[in-house]
């Protein structure tokens, strides 16, 4: 005849079914996790997605000249004005 189980060992015994119980679910639940963040993300599109969503952008959007350009022509210089700036100050 066996020796009756303790209380201890059997609470050992439910807290490693429960381990292995919470790591296969874990397990099982990664790659699904996973593959729906993968096609979740927004650059995981196709080329042919990609292409007909901006095929649907409004011409407006397209094509905007706001006058800018990198042609060159500029350069950073001094202004032309010969005084100094006027400084305010918030002091007393």
């Amino acid at each position: 005849m066996a020796a009756p189980e303790s209380r201890i060992d059997a609470a050992r015994r439910r807290l490693r079914i429960g381990r292995y119980s919470i790591a296969a679910v874990a397990a099982g639940a990664f790659p699904l996790i996973a593959a729906a963040a993968r096609a979740a993300h927004p650059a995981t599109r196709t080329a042919s997605a990609r292409a007909a969503a901006s095929d649907t952008a409004p011409a407006a959007m397209q094509e905007q000249d706001d006058g800018f350009s990198f042609g060159g022509g500029a350069a950073i210089a001094p202004s032309s004005a010969s005084s100094a700036p006027d400084v305010q100050s918030a002091g007393s």
